[in-house]
C-alpha cells in the first residue's frame, strides 16, 4: 500500500512539470536495488508523437565522464597505467606532459583551458570532428595555472583520457566500454550516440508550452567528455552492478572528493557526499543521483534542454524519504521598459566548479539576449523589471542586483556573474 501512495505521488509530481511543458523524459526512483517508480513523460519524438519510456535512450552529456573515469580505473586494475602517470606517458610531446597526470585530468585539476567555451564552439559542434582535431584545437593554447594548483571544469581534459583509454587497450573509447562496462552490466541501450534511431530521443527547446528542435550536435565534438546515451533502466543497471565492475578502493576513489570549487566536492566526475553525475548536451540535460545513507537511486533523463530536471530529481527523492515538496507553479511574464533593459546590456563573467566563462546580454528590439560560452543564444524573458527567465541547461532564472552583478539559479545551483568594465 506504502509503494501505491508512494508511486502516486511520484506521477503526480512530474505530471504537474509535464503539464507546465517543463519536462518531457523518463525517470526512475529504485531503492537498494528494488524499483519504486519508473515511468516516461512526453515524447522522444514529437513531431511523429512517439512516447517517452523507461527504455529510451537519451543522450546524457557529462554523465558520459563517469564511465570515462570508470574506463581508467579499470585499466589501472589491469596494470595498464597509473593514475600518477603524466600524460606524456601515452600522449608523447603532450604540452606540459611531464607536469600534468592522469589525475589531474580525472579531477579537472589540470589547468587546460576548455575547449567547449571557446568561441565558435557552438557553429562547429554539428560538424564530424576526429578526436586529434579536437585536442589539436586547445594543446597549445597557455594553461590557466599550474597543474594541480586549483580545480577548473575542462571537458579537454576528458577528450585526452579518451585517446588514453584507446592506446592503453587497443581498443576504440566506444567499444572498450562495450566490453567493460556495458555488457558485463547488461546495458544493452546505453553506448555512444550517433544519427538518431529507433528508440532514440530527440532534443528540444520549450517555451510556452512550444517545441522546437534544438541545433545538431555530432557525437565526436563531445567525444569522452559527452558523446554517450543510455536509458533509466540501463542506468539503474549500473549504480547497481558498479561494485562488480570496480574493486572497492578504486570505487572509493571515484566517489571521494578529490579537490572542491565554488563550495562544492569533485571526485572522478562525482560530485559530493551524494554522490551526482550529471550532464547536459545540447536538447538534452540528465542527472542521476545516489543518496549512501538509504541507499537511494533516482535519474532524470530529459529531452528538453532546459526541463526543470533538477528540481524533479531533488522532489522525487524528497518524495521516496519522506520529506516535505512542492509540486510546480506557471511562470508569468510581464513587459519591460527598453530603457531599463538597456541597464542590463554588456558582458559578464562567472566561475562555475572552478570555470570561467562570460555572458553577453544583448538588446534585439524590445527583448533581451543572453549567450554564454558554449551555449546558443537565447532570449531573456521578464518575470519582472528584475528578474529574468533564460531557456538554457536546465531552468534558468536571473536576478540583476543595484550593485550590477547578476545572481542566477541554474537549475539549481547559485551562480554570481560581473560585469567586465
Amino acid at each position: 500500500m506504502r509503494m501505491f501512495f508512494l508511486s502516486r505521488r511520484m506521477d503526480a509530481l512530474v505530471r504537474a512539470y509535464t503539464r507546465l511543458g517543463r519536462f518531457s523524459g523518463a525517470v526512475l526512483v529504485a531503492r537498494g536495488g528494488r524499483r519504486l517508480f519508473a515511468r516516461g513523460y512526453g515524447h522522444a519524438d514529437h513531431e511523429h508523437a512517439v512516447p517517452n519510456t523507461p527504455r529510451t535512450a537519451f543522450r546524457i552529456g557529462s554523465q558520459t565522464k563517469t564511465f570515462t573515469a570508470i574506463a581508467i580505473l579499470r585499466l589501472r586494475e589491469k596494470g595498464r597505467l597509473r593514475l600518477t602517470d603524466p600524460i606524456g606517458h601515452h600522449l608523447p610531446g603532450y604540452p606540459h606532459g611531464d607536469a600534468i597526470t592522469l589525475h589531474h585530468l580525472l579531477t579537472n585539476t589540470s589547468g587546460i583551458p576548455d575547449y567547449v567555451t571557446t568561441d565558435g564552439f557552438t557553429r562547429a559542434m554539428g560538424t564530424p570532428r576526429t578526436r586529434a582535431a579536437l585536442i589539436a584545437g586547445f594543446k597549445d593554447r597557455p594553461l590557466l595555472f599550474e597543474p594541480g594548483a586549483r580545480m577548473s571544469y575542462s571537458n579537454s581534459g576528458w577528450v585526452l583520457l579518451g585517446e588514453v583509454i584507446e592506446r592503453s587497450s587497443g581498443l576504440t573509447y566506444g567499444a572498450y566500454l562495450r566490453r567493460q562496462v556495458f555488457e558485463p552490466l547488461a546495458m544493452e541501450r546505453s553506448g555512444l550516440t550517433g544519427d538518431p534511431a529507433a528508440g532514440h530521443a530527440l532534443g528540444y527547446m520549450a517555451s510556452d508550452g512550444r517545441l522546437t528542435r534544438t541545433p545538431r550536435v555530432h557525437s565526436s565534438s563531445q567525444d569522452a567528455a559527452g558523446a554517450l546515451h543510455s536509458t533509466a533502466k540501463d542506468l539503474l543497471r549500473w549504480n547497481r552492478g558498479l561494485p562488480r565492475l570496480l574493486r572497492p578502493e578504486s570505487l572509493a576513489e571515484l566517489v571521494k572528493p578529490h579537490t572542491a570549487a565554488d563550495g562544492t566536492g569533485y571526485g572522478c566526475a562525482v560530485r559530493g557526499d551524494r554522490v551526482e553525475s550529471a550532464g547536459g548536451a545540447i536538447g538534452f540535460v540528465s542527472v542521476s543521483a545516489h543518496y549512501r545513507r538509504d541507499d537511494l537511486f533516482v535519474t532524470v533523463l530529459s529531452n528538453i534542454e532546459n526541463a526543470a530536471f533538477a528540481e524533479i530529481e531533488a522532489g522525487l527523492a524528497a518524495v521516496a524519504r519522506g520529506e516535505p515538496y512542492e509540486l510546480p507553479g506557471r511562470r508569468v511574464f510581464v513587459t519591460v521598459d527598453p530603457v531599463v533593459l538597456d541597464r542590463y546590456t554588456g558582458r559578464y563573467t562567472m566561475r562555475y566548479m572552478g570555470r570561467t566563462s562570460t555572458m553577453d546580454v544583448t538588446r534585439d528590439g524590445d527583448q533581451l539576449m543572453v549567450e554564454v560560452q558554449g551555449l546558443v543564444r537565447t532570449e531573456l524573458r521578464p518575470m519582472s523589471e528584475t528578474r529574468f527567465y533564460a531557456r538554457m541547461k536546465g531552468e534558468v532564472e536571473l536576478d540583476f542586483l543595484a550593485t550590477g552583478e547578476v545572481a542566477l539559479n541554474w537549475a539549481g545551483q547559485d551562480v554570481t556573474a560581473r560585469p567586465v568594465t
